[in-house]
């Protein structure tokens, strides 16, 4: 191993396999940097573990609860799922608001059924082929509760809406029965059953 002068000082006295090592002190900004994750460890210890300052995750958790619960409210006070008849209203102004959600941000329903509903990841909602059926109860079911194990969440993006909103989708998504828009998918006929009798079957929209 060639050494150049100034590091024969610095050679060590073991050697193994042919290898000789230099004395090199580790730089100055690493030394200082490992002494100040010392240093924050410690007091990371007496602010949260020994003092009790900071929260727990048991507390902060509460917390993240609470404001939850101011800024959306508190389960309890939710429209009871339940209680709720659904239908399918005709008024454009609903089937507006509907489609309005259908394609927010916040609920991303067109992110896997499409623009116009014609099916991209998620099924087609534009023909009468249902997979998990299609009386409007039916509908709200399947956006309130999602289906996790494909990859729906609840409400679509597991936002909540209210019962009105919810009720506002179903009446658009029966909207756009019947509209053949371009690139439908074409339905997985192991899974996928006619309506039948379902009112949107009946639907003339």
């Amino acid at each position: 191993m060639k050494l150049f002068d100034d590091e024969k000082d610095k050679l060590m006295d073991h050697e193994y396999d042919g290898i000789r090592e230099l004395d090199n002190h580790m730089p100055t900004w690493w030394l200082w940097l490992f002494y100040f994750s010392i240093a924050f460890a410690v007091g990371y210890m007496l602010y949260y573990q020994v003092l009790g300052w900071g929260p727990t995750q048991h507390e902060e958790y509460e917390m993240a609860v609470t404001a939850a619960e101011a800024k959306f409210g508190s389960p309890e006070e939710a429209d009871p799922v339940e209680d709720y008849t659904w239908t399918i209203s005709e008024d454009e102004a609903d089937i507006a608001a509907g489609k309005e959600l259908f394609m927010s941000s916040s609920q991303i329903c067109f992110t896997c059924h499409g623009n116009n509903g014609q099916g991209m990841v998620g099924p087609n909602l534009t023909d009468n082929l249902w997979i998990h059926g299609c009386q409007p109860e039916d509908i709200a079911s399947s956006i309130i509760n999602g289906f996790q194990e494909q990859g729906m969440l609840a409400y679509g993006s597991g936002a909540k809406i209210s019962n009105e909103e919810v009720q506002q989708l179903v009446s658009y998504i029966a909207s756009i029965q019947g509209t053949e828009p371009d690139g439908a998918k074409e339905p997985d006929m192991s899974r996928a059953q006619p309506c039948g009798e379902g009112p949107l079957a009946q639907s003339d929209l």
